[in-house]
């Protein structure tokens, strides 16, 4: 079953690789949708695919790149606009 989720993510997940490494895994995970800072100390996703990976993939927004420190991570239903494949958006 597929579904689409929106991703908050808070902490000290800035200027730490964070986007790089969600693009990584979503991409080894075959996900689609996107990762993008919103204000300081926030990234926000959108990811859609199979009900499993997108639940791996909520697994490493709660874990990060090493230098990363998440705080918190909020998910909620997302509509899915049909993203072609998953990139970083600026």
């Amino acid at each position: 079953m597929s579904v689409c989720k929106l991703i908050i993510i808070t902490g000290k997940v800035q200027n730490v690789g964070f986007r790089a490494y969600l693009e990584n895994i979503a991409k080894e995970l075959g996900l689609s949708g996107y990762v993008r800072n919103i204000g300081t100390n926030t990234v926000e996703s959108v990811v859609c695919g199979e009900k499993e990976l997108v639940a791996r993939y909520i697994s490493a927004c709660k874990i990060g790149p090493k230098r990363a420190i998440v705080e918190s991570v909020q998910v909620k239903d997302a509509k899915n606009d049909n993203y072609e494949g998953f990139s970083i958006w600026l």
